[in-house]
């Protein structure tokens, strides 16, 4: 079986590639990373682990680089969804503190009624009042 030539730039590392030279690099097969491993003296079986160990590293590298601004993201979202709730239940609980007690609203209901009898008891006087204003405004004049 014939092994493919070696790579011609294959890194120490393979998720160390830097963006020194402004073309692309074309990017080793796993067949190729293989036999590269082989020529520096590993056998097939250690040379698949260690291709197996680089493509591990790169993604763990790629999948903490870009999950980074999504976690900042959520925490930030996570973070005014509770502020917003915070306040909710701030404002929730002040109008309850405002709120009467049971011994409050008693003497609230006990005041009303006093003010209601009192009230209906001068309200004749009040209608009176104003039915005698009426009729004077109503009334026709009488030539003088």
């Amino acid at each position: 079986m014939e092994q493919p030539a070696t790579p011609t730039a294959v890194p120490q590392k393979l998720g160390d590639r830097g963006n020194s030279t402004k073309t692309k690099r074309k990017i080793p097969t796993a067949q190729e990373l293989i036999s590269h491993y082989q020529t520096q003296g590993l056998d097939a079986q250690q040379a698949s682990v260690k291709v197996i160990e680089d493509l591990q590293n790169v993604v763990m590298r790629v999948v903490s680089s870009n999950s980074k601004p999504k976690k900042d993201k959520l925490l930030t979202d996570v973070s005014r969804k509770m502020d917003s709730l915070n306040n909710r239940i701030a404002v929730v609980d002040m109008k309850l503190d405002s709120k009467p007690g049971y011994l409050e609203t008693f003497a609230i209901g006990v005041a009303s009624a006093a003010a209601f009898n009192g009230i209906t008891s001068v309200l004749p006087h009040v209608f009176e009042g104003l039915a005698q204003i009426w009729s004077s405004v109503t009334k026709p004049s009488s030539p003088h």
